[in-house]
C-alpha cells in the first residue's frame, strides 16, 4: 500500500514538474530566430511549445480555442484594447523584468495610445505596411521607381496597367483599409461613414485587379516573378531582395501604417512566471538584435541597435529615420460602430466578383 502510494505521489509530482517546466508560446510565423527558442530553452531547462499564426483571423481562431492555453502572445497592439477590456490579458508587473529599459521612444508613445502607461503589454518588433515591387518588370510598363506609390493600386488606369504583371496584396482588412485612406487623403483612424464607406468602394473597384489577397503569398510570388506589385509587410518584402535584386520596397509618399506587435501574457497562462522570464529574455539585446537581423523587422530596444547587422541598421526603410516616420501612421482601436462599417465594406468588396467565398460571420477586431 505504502509503495503504490509513493509511486502515485512521485508520478504526481513529475507530472507536475514537466507541466511547470514547459511554456506555450502563440506568434506570427517565422517571426523569431530560431536560436533564440533554442538558447531560452537551454538556459531554462524547459521545452518551448510553439503555434504559429499568419493573420489576425488565425490568432483569434487559436487564441478563443478553449483546449488551448498560451502563456504568452504576440497580437498586433491595436488589438490590445479589445483584449484588455475583456479581461483576456494579464496587468504586467514591471519588476519582474530586468530589460524592461531602453525603448525606442517613438515606439513606445505609439504604443500608449492603444495601452494607456503600457500597462499590459511589451514591444516585441515594428514595422511598416508598403508596397513591394519588381523594378525591372515596371520598367518595361513605364514605371519608375519614382512613379511607385498607392496611385497603382487605386489609381484606375495605372492599376490596369500593372495588373497584366500581378498584384498580390496582403489579406489584412484594417491594413487595406489605412492604404485606401491614405490615398484619399484621410486619416486612417477616421470614424467618418463617408470616408470609409469611399475607402470602401475604392478597395471593392481595385479588388477586381487583384490577383488575390492572401497572407504571405506575395513575398514568394515577388521573389518568383510570379507578380509584380505585393502590398504587405516590409520585413516579409525585405526578406525577399536578397534572393531577387529586381524586388524593392517602398513606403507611400501618400503615408502608410505603422504598426507594432506586442508580447502579452494571458490570463489563463499556466506558467505565468516563466512566461515573465521568456518575455524579458526577448527584450535582452542579444536576443532582440537576433531577431532583428533574422527578420529584418527594428527592434524596438536601442541597446540592441549594437548588435543588428550594419547593412540592416542602415537600412532607412527598416530603420525609418526621422523624416520617414513623420509619414507614417498606427491604427488606433476602433469602436463597434466603425469595426460594423468596416466588416460590411469588406465583405462586400471581397465578393465583388459574385464568386463564391469565405468570410467570417463575425468580425472580433
Amino acid at each position: 500500500m505504502t509503495i503504490k502510494l509513493s509511486a502515485i505521489l512521485l508520478a504526481f509530482i513529475l507530472s507536475a514538474t514537466t507541466h511547470a517546466q514547459s511554456i506555450r508560446i502563440l506568434n506570427w510565423g517565422d517571426y523569431i530566430n530560431p536560436d533564440v527558442i533554442s538558447e531560452f530553452e537551454s538556459l531554462k531547462g524547459i521545452k518551448v511549445e510553439y503555434v504559429e499564426f499568419n493573420n489576425n483571423e488565425e490568432f483569434f481562431e487559436a487564441f478563443f480555442n478553449n483546449e488551448n492555453k498560451f502563456d504568452v502572445i504576440f497580437p498586433a497592439s491595436y488589438l490590445v484594447k479589445t483584449l484588455k477590456d475583456n479581461n483576456l490579458i494579464k496587468k504586467l508587473d514591471k519588476s519582474k523584468f530586468k530589460h524592461h529599459k531602453n525603448f525606442n521612444h517613438v515606439v513606445m508613445n505609439g504604443l500608449k495610445h492603444q495601452d494607456k502607461k503600457n500597462q499590459y503589454t511589451v514591444p516585441y518588433m515594428w514595422g511598416t505596411t508598403g508596397i513591394g515591387y519588381n523594378a525591372k518588370a515596371l520598367r518595361k510598363l513605364g514605371i519608375h521607381d519614382s512613379d511607385i506609390s498607392w496611385s497603382l493600386i487605386f489609381d484606375k488606369a495605372l492599376r490596369e496597367k500593372v495588373a497584366s504583371c500581378g498584384i498580390g496584396v496582403l489579406n489584412e482588412r484594417d491594413e487595406i483599409f489605412s492604404a485606401a485612406l491614405s490615398y484619399l487623403g484621410y486619416s486612417i483612424n477616421t470614424k467618418e461613414k463617408s470616408e470609409l464607406t469611399a475607402a470602401g468602394s475604392l478597395i471593392k473597384e481595385a479588388y477586381k485587379d487583384f490577383s488575390y489577397l492572401h497572407t504571405n503569398q506575395y513575398t514568394d510570388d515577388l521573389k518568383d516573378n510570379k507578380i509584380c506589385i505585393g502590398v504587405g509587410y516590409s520585413g516579409d518584402i525585405l526578406a525577399q531582395t536578397e534572393e531577387n535584386s529586381d524586388i524593392n520596397y517602398i513606403i507611400p509618399n501618400q503615408g502608410a501604417t505603422m504598426w507594432i506587435d506586442v508580447m502579452a501574457i494571458p490570463t489563463n497562462s499556466q506558467s505565468p512566471e516563466l512566461a515573465y522570464e521568456f518575455i524579458d529574455y526577448l527584450m535582452s539585446a542579444k536576443a532582440s538584435a537576433q531577431n532583428s537581423n533574422y527578420a529584418a523587422y527594428p527592434s524596438p530596444m536601442l541597446d540592441a541597435q549594437v548588435h543588428v547587422e550594419p547593412e540592416i541598421l542602415a537600412d532607412k526603410v527598416i530603420y525609418p529615420d526621422t523624416v520617414t516616420l513623420a509619414n507614417l501612421a498606427m491604427i488606433a482601436p476602433s469602436g463597434k460602430k466603425v469595426r460594423r462599417i468596416k466588416h460590411r465594406l469588406w465583405v462586400k468588396a471581397i465578393c465583388v466578383q459574385g464568386k463564391w467565398c469565405s468570410v467570417p460571420i463575425r468580425s472580433f477586431f
